[in-house]
């Protein structure tokens, strides 16, 4: 019984003895972590992903510490988009199952539901963490991307307002908000509208914004604003002046695709920027653009899409690049010579780039045109969106006669669905482009004097592209090289060298003059 009791008490004693051990050990344990120079740290957490550092803020209060003064000394670049943010990713076959088409991703009804409110609630957490803990540190570049849908989730939308009001009110040099990844499934979904307030970012420099509605009046100011970018946008309401004001040093205002007020691109004020893309945009009245503006900084103009006749581009004396491409024509002297008033407002340009549509209108303003035979006269560079039709030619002619200096010209070939070296069309298809460069007696000052270069993209060997070839080779005195790249048609490889050989014997007005197979 003795020998037993002693046993146990001996027992107890050891494992006294062992734990007071493990305790002496715990507490001389060194903390290597405390003696790593923060600047390793630093570097450690730059090599993480943004999801791990986030992970790594909720492990202790001394982690989010060490993450938030690491933030706050290298700034973010954050890019949160709802289908791409890891933990919120349900792919089938490659792609987003929030963005695939149902019938093709393998989940019946109910469970797509299931799966969509699963993946929402992870990535809502994800970017409110993140936000939070980046709220008091400058970021880089934030994007923002989001699957909304009009009249859906409430608290969803009320939780993208408040990420759009952080964005709007925090220090982020770029900002990106798309709204638009439900587009394409649902294409008359209905844009999201930015929430109501006063805001004034202070060191955003480039903003862009896609689908969404945009009041002008629910900012104040943007003082650093360089470079803005609207894609889809619908503008409520005021005018590019007003923007230009609330942005003193903007330089780049691209618009794509957006409606706006029928006054927005007019103004009797100077608008400071240098450049200015609008691209297939229409006002609430009409489906084309009408453009009345005084643009004496501006550097590069960019239009695509259907304006008014009654648009111009005032005082646009410092014009080094502008592409203008109609998408309708109508055939009257009205729409010649309002594209000829809107050219020679342009005539500070050194290039230019026009499609097919222009092309053919300019003759009907050739009246206009004929008093002001050189009104571009500074421009250096000329790119021609052609498939050289009979009805494109007298346009050609004419932006030719009109560019005294011209060095280079650019033909971008478009399709025109004939077979080359076609011999079975009634032989009046193509009479006139057939004899209209022959019939070219008198030369254009530019050819005979200043062009040195030319490249023909989209070659094909059809007899209206030989025509010009020739025509050009002829009477360009100073060329230096002609560059011709080919379509890659097997049809058309095949007879590359029979056109090289053919070419090569067309007589060249200039000695120095190659021709370059591409």
């Amino acid at each position: 019984m003795e020998s037993g009791g002693s046993g146990g008490s001996s027992s107890k004693k050891g494992k006294k003895v062992e734990q007071q051990s493990k305790k002496r050990q715990k507490t001389n344990t060194i903390d290597y972590m405390n003696y790593i120079p923060e600047a390793i740290v630093f570097h450690i957490l730059s090599l993480l992903p943004l999801g791990e550092l986030i992970i790594m803020s909720l492990v202790s209060q001394r982690w989010k510490d060490t993450v938030v003064r690491y933030l706050k000394i290298v700034p973010s670049s954050l890019n949160l988009d709802e289908c791409e943010m890891p933990g919120t990713i349900l792919k089938r076959d490659g792609q987003c199952l929030l963005r695939s088409n149902f019938a093709h991703s393998g989940y019946s009804l109910k469970q797509r539901h299931c799966l969509i409110r699963a993946a929402r609630k992870s990535f809502i957490e994800f970017v409110d963490r993140c936000l939070q803990l980046h709220s008091d540190c400058m970021i880089n570049n934030l994007r923002l991307t989001f699957l909304h849908e009009a009249g859906g989730d409430y608290e969803y939308t009320r939780k993208i307002d408040m990420w759009v009001h952080f964005a709007f009110t925090k220090d982020i040099k770029e900002l990106s908000l798309d709204f638009s990844d439900l587009t394409l499934s649902k294409p008359l979904a209905q844009p999201f509208e930015l929430p109501h307030g006063y805001f004034a970012p202070k060191i955003t420099k480039t903003f862009s914004l896609k689908f969404c509605k945009f009041r002008l009046s629910t900012f104040q100011v943007f003082g650093s604003l360089k470079g803005i970018s609207l894609v889809q946008v619908e503008i409520l309401d005021g005018s590019l002046a007003e923007l230009a004001s609330k942005c003193p040093v903007l330089k780049d205002v691209n618009l794509v695709n957006c409606v706006f007020p029928d006054q927005f691109m007019m103004s009797e004020e100077d608008i400071i920027v240098e450049k200015l893309s609008v691209i297939d945009c229409k006002t609430e009245e009409w489906e084309a653009c009408n453009i009345n503006l005084s643009t004496p900084c501006l550097l590069k103009l960019h239009i695509v899409g259907n304006i008014l006749m009654t648009s111009h581009i005032r005082n646009a004396t410092k014009l080094l690049d502008v592409t203008f491409c109609m998408e309708e024509i109508n055939e009257n002297y009205l729409q010649g010579d309002a594209l000829g008033s809107f050219f020679i407002e342009l005539g500070h340009s050194r290039s230019l780039t026009v499609n097919n549509c222009c092309i053919q209108v300019l003759p009907a303003g050739n009246d206009l045109l004929q008093g002001l035979p050189t009104y571009l006269n500074n421009l250096n560079h000329l790119c021609l969106l052609v498939g050289l039709e009979k009805q494109e030619m007298p346009g050609i002619s004419c932006l030719l006669r009109s560019s005294p200096n011209l060095e280079n010209l650019t033909l971008l070939l478009l399709g025109t669905g004939r077979e080359i070296f076609q011999n079975d069309a009634p032989p009046f298809f193509d009479l006139e482009e057939r004899i209209y460069w022959d019939e070219r007696n008198s030369t254009f000052s530019c050819v005979q004097n200043s062009l040195k270069k030319v490249t023909m993209d989209g070659f094909s060997g059809r007899n209206n592209e030989m025509k010009l070839i020739q025509f050009l080779l002829k009477k360009a005195r100073v060329l230096r090289k002609m560059e011709i790249i080919s379509i890659s048609t097997a049809e058309v490889m095949e007879k590359i060298q029979y056109l090289s050989e053919t070419l090569s014997y067309f007589p060249r007005a200039s000695p120095l003059a190659s021709i370059e197979f591409c």
